[in-house]
């Protein structure tokens, strides 16, 4: 499992002062980028450098309890399938007495830059994603 906090600011609220749902894809976004950094393959380096991108093909949330501005919340990323060409990643938004407020789906998918087709996962994020699974 890979693991950060953040915490709930102003912009990501909504006029009832609660956690903008789209928002929670952005922390579970944020939280993901981190994780690439993490491993050797964060976004610059893949955008810039590498010969393939990692697309996210699926996307999906579950809400169980709102967040409100100033709250503190614990980010976990946990790896589930890893396929030849893709993987899945649950992310778990827990408030600061460890109540799950919301999971975030997602399916990755890795392709040529030059082709836009489906490719075999990079070794490096392989490894990096077994390494949290």
């Amino acid at each position: 499992m890979f693991e950060t906090k953040t915490n709930v600011k102003l912009q990501d609220t909504d006029a009832a002062g609660v956690m903008f749902f789209v928002n929670y894809f952005r922390i579970a976004h944020t939280a993901y980028e981190a994780f690439l950094k993490s491993i050797g393959c964060g976004l610059d380096y893949i955008i810039r450098q590498s010969d393939y991108l990692i697309l996210i093909a699926r996307a999906e949330a579950d809400y169980m309890r709102a967040f409100q501005l100033g709250d503190v919340i614990t980010v976990e990323l946990k790896v589930g399938r890893i396929g030849e060409t893709s993987f899945d990643i649950t992310t778990v938004l827990r408030d600061d007495q460890g109540r799950v407020g919301a999971t975030v789906k997602t399916v990755h998918v890795t392709v040529s830059k030059q082709t836009a087709e489906k490719i075999a996962l990079p070794d490096q994020v392989r490894r990096g994603l077994q390494s949290i699974s």
